[in-house]
């Protein structure tokens, strides 16, 4: 591994509680016992659902591991914070909740499961430990950065965390990354993790995907499920190291923990293999658990819809007494919307619109990740975009014509486009769409980037930059 010195800001003596940030990569929602799976494997994660918040509808902005952690870190959506790709760079303009905390005296260290996430990106910004695995981004790794395990994430989290002087606040954050594929064939779980997974609930859950596609036959299809869910397995028992390691050095008392997903994961649902290349909701829907250290809440569940970018100012508020900035443009602080201490009734989660994107640089690399249906000239180069509202999910395509609308309480495995039954309705949300694309316009995918000739070479081989851009 590599600790990234980073020089400190000036800190001041406010302080707060603690705070524990653990994202875990590639992690769906409905593979999680907190939201219904039956699968057995997140046995840690759904004891972390008892003793806090669920919030049962939470959206990552973009099937993209640096776009989804800049907005987690600064409250904005990848329009404002511009990293809209992971070849991208979050600017040093733009203030992160590791900034924030560090000026108020916390100390802050990261622990990063793939180079995906390397100080390159700016993610490091106000993290005066920056944890990442060893190599380098263009070392042959079958089309993925270099990695380390969820263990070893866990070691070094623990490692820096038993240095600390229990009379000044942290803030840490762990990336595990194991529940993303491996290589070209798939998963790699350690075996003991495969042997936990209750094959006769996986086989009920893949039965029951309607719009599974490609040419894996039924049986490859169980495992090719099983091996994603042994992953998820592995990274839950690691989540729990952290928290009894955590826990058996004193370092919990007065701690607010933060679980959340980065993006989903597409199981050939739709043909669509991995992620990144859609906006289905087996791709943005993710695990988000807020814990109170005080106990506040325990056990309440939000059908409401959140997002990513309401992580930051819920934070900011409940460990800092910092609070919200509010408006439209910014993130929600989710404990305000939640029942009153006194009381009082909640305030309901607003109907806001809930805004998803995905760059497309080529056609290529579309190609690579769409199997069993032809959907690449309409996610030729361009913006990929959808907006929620309601029961409603409207998809636009980038050649700016094709829009499809479903009906999601009807309808959840977005199987039917009644964007013709429904003229009215589609050309409303589609001008949400245009007004917001509108209001945060960005130059064409690819624009702009600056990065190392070493990685843009790398980038355009692994088809992250299309000829030209």
């Amino acid at each position: 591994m590599i600790a990234v010195g980073l020089v400190a800001c000036g800190p001041s003596s406010a302080g707060g509680r603690n705070i524990l940030v653990i994202t875990v990569d590639t992690t769906r929602a409905d593979f999680v016992g907190a939201y219904g799976a039956t699968l057995g494997v997140t046995p840690r994660l759904d004891a972390l659902a008892e003793q806090g918040v669920v919030f049962e509808n939470a959206y990552a902005p973009m099937p993209q591991t640096l776009p989804s952690h800049a907005t987690l870190f600064t409250g904005l959506e990848p329009r404002q914070h511009l990293a809209l790709e992971n070849t991208y760079q979050l600017g040093s303009e733009f203030r992160t909740l590791a900034e924030v905390a560090q000026e108020r005296g916390y100390n802050t260290g990261a622990f990063v499961g793939a180079l995906v996430l390397d100080q390159e990106t700016g993610i490091q910004q106000g993290f005066e430990t920056f944890d990442i695995p060893a190599g380098l981004w263009n070392e042959a790794r079958a089309g993925h950065p270099p990695q380390r395990s969820a263990e070893q994430v866990t070691e070094a989290a623990l490692d820096w965390a038993r240095d600390l002087d229990s009379d000044e606040p942290y803030l840490l954050w762990a990336h595990y990354y194991d529940p993303h594929a491996d290589n070209a064939a798939g998963f790699e779980p350690p075996r003991r993790h495969r042997s936990q997974v209750n094959m006769k609930e996986v086989r009920k859950k893949v039965r029951r995907s309607a719009s599974l596609a490609g040419s894996l036959s039924p049986d490859q299809r169980v495992e090719y499920w099983a091996q994603y869910a042994a992953e998820i397995r592995y990274t839950d028992e690691q989540v729990g190291r952290l928290l009894d390691g955590l826990a058996e050095e004193g370092l919990l008392d007065n701690t607010l923990v933060v679980v959340v997903g980065d993006h989903g994961e597409g199981l050939y649902e739709h043909g669509i293999k991995a992620h990144g290349v859609y906006l289905w909701e087996e791709m943005h829907r993710v695990p988000m658990i807020f814990v109170h250290p005080d106990g506040e809440f325990a056990g309440h569940r939000v059908a409401g819809r959140a997002a990513l970018r309401d992580i930051e100012p819920t934070i900011k508020q409940l460990a800092m007494d910092i609070p919200s900035a509010g408006g439209d443009e910014l993130g929600l602080d989710l404990w305000a919307h939640l029942p009153s201490t006194d009381g009082e009734a909640a305030r309901e989660m607003p109907d806001r619109p809930i805004f998803l994107e995905r760059p497309h640089f080529d056609r290529d690399r579309v190609r690579r990740r769409i199997v069993g249906v032809d959907l690449t000239k309409e996610n030729a180069y361009g913006y990929l975009t959808a907006v929620l509202m309601g029961r409603h999910k409207l998809i636009r395509h980038p050649d700016g014509t094709t829009l499809r609308l479903y009906d999601l309480e009807a309808d959840p495995q977005e199987m039917t486009d009644i964007s013709a039954s429904e003229p009215e309705l589609t050309a409303r949300m589609a001008g949400l769409l245009e007004a917001w694309m509108e209001g945060y316009a960005v130059g064409a995918p690819g624009e702009g980037v600056e990065i190392s000739d070493e990685r843009r070479e790398t980038l355009k081989a692994l088809g992250y930059l299309g000829d030209g851009h």
